[in-house]
C-alpha cells in the first residue's frame, strides 16, 4: 500500500462519513503553516485560533483585535462576521454565495473545526497539520474529533 493510499485509510478511520463519500479526495500535502479556521478564513500563511495574549505575541497565531479571545463558538462567529458571513438555514449551495460551517464538541460551544464550501458546491477542511481535504458535505466529517456542525453560515462574492 502506497504513502497515499495509507493516508485516506487513515483519514477513513478518523472519519467514518469518508467511507462513504464519493467527493472525499486529498487535495493538498500535510503542511503546519495554517489550520482549519485559517482555512475558511482563506489564510494559508499562519494558524487563526483565539490564543491567549502571550502565545500570540510569537507572531504564529492570528485572531481578529475585537474579537475575544476564547474558544466558545460564539467568538467564531463574531470573527467570521467580520468577514460578511451571517448564520444561515441550509449547507445547501447558493449561487453567489460561499459558506462555512463552524463545529463543536458535542453538547457543547466549544469550537473545533471549521469548513469551507468551495464553488462547485463540495467542502473543503483542513485537518490539523496534515491535508486539506474535499468531502461532499459538511456532515461528513462530524464524529469523535470534530464533535458536530453548530452552525453554517454565509456571505455574498462575486466570482470572476
Amino acid at each position: 500500500m502506497g504513502k497515499s493510499a495509507e493516508i485516506i485509510e487513515i483519514l477513513k478511520q478518523a472519519f467514518p462519513g469518508l467511507n462513504d463519500d464519493k467527493d472525499f479526495e486529498i487535495t493538498s500535502p500535510a503542511t503546519p503553516n495554517y489550520n482549519c479556521i485559517a482555512w475558511a478564513y482563506q489564510i494559508k500563511d499562519r494558524w487563526m485560533w483565539p490564543a491567549s495574549e502571550a502565545s500570540s505575541l510569537d507572531g504564529i497565531y492570528y485572531w481578529p483585535d475585537k474579537i475575544i479571545k476564547t474558544p466558545d463558538v460564539r467568538a467564531f462567529i463574531e470573527a467570521f462576521r467580520l468577514k460578511g458571513y451571517e448564520c444561515c438555514d441550509t449547507e445547501d449551495y447558493e449561487e453567489g454565495f460561499q459558506k462555512i460551517a463552524l463545529y463543536v464538541v458535542r453538547n457543547t460551544t466549544e469550537c473545533t473545526h471549521a469548513a469551507r464550501q468551495l464553488r462547485n458546491g463540495k467542502w473543503t477542511s483542513k485537518l490539523g497539520q496534515q491535508n486539506d481535504i474535499q468531502h461532499g458535505t459538511p456532515y461528513t466529517i462530524e464524529g469523535d474529533n470534530y464533535g458536530v456542525v453548530y452552525c453554517i453560515m454565509k456571505r455574498k462574492v462575486k466570482f470572476e
